[in-house]
């Protein structure tokens, strides 16, 4: 039997996931709406976490807002790959190659990665990102997860996940992914392209 593979919730990456989501939820709306950083920068950061946790239907969703925010292909494709050598800007660079390693360490980042990201990002900036990071891995899982029910119906259960948490998961993101979703399929025009 074949199995599940992407990163998905357990009972404690659920709770701990959607505590931070939930926390910096204030931070991650004010912005959205009047960003301390630059809008590019989100969706960089998006992509980057992304990169590591592979959950298909943020990748769709945030390469679509990138290109919409004038990153170009070839840069989400690097980032979407985990390529973060030629980023030019210094304080870009230190959000990204975070975002990456809190992913990678699954959310235990290192005294020195804290310390390297603390030096660049100070206030509201630092607050903002954190909440983009902790957003987008709470998504990101909630998506594996969400997959990862589906694959058990074709009996492709996951080793680290369970039923419940499964459900539980779908059932709590749901909302927020479908409007996620929603949100990432409107092209320039306003107009709904179909999913």
């Amino acid at each position: 039997m074949n199995k599940f593979r992407k990163r998905v919730f357990t009972p404690i990456t659920l709770v701990s996931s959607l505590m931070k989501a939930v926390i910096s939820s204030p931070i991650l709306i004010a912005g959205l709406i009047k960003p301390a950083t630059s809008r590019a920068l989100r969706e960089k950061v998006m992509l980057a976490t992304t990169s590591v946790n592979d959950c298909r239907y943020c990748s769709w969703v945030h390469t679509r807002a990138a290109l919409n925010k004038g990153i170009d292909i070839e840069e989400v494709n690097q980032l979407l790959a985990g390529v973060t050598g030629n980023i030019s800007d210094e304080k870009e660079a230190v959000a990204i190659i975070f975002a990456q390693h809190y992913a990678e360490e699954m959310t235990k980042a290192s005294n020195e990665m804290k310390t390297t990201f603390n030096e660049a990002f100070k206030g509201r900036a630092k607050l903002e990102v954190l909440s983009y990071i902790y957003a987008i891995y709470f998504a990101n899982l909630a998506g594996n997860t969400f997959d990862a029910l589906l694959a058990r119906f074709k009996g492709k259960k996951s080793e680290d996940s369970s039923f419940f948490v499964e459900v539980l998961s779908s059932l709590i993101s749901a909302p927020v992914l479908v409007a996620i979703m929603v949100q990432g399929s409107k092209d320039k025009t306003g107009r709904f392209d179909a999913l």
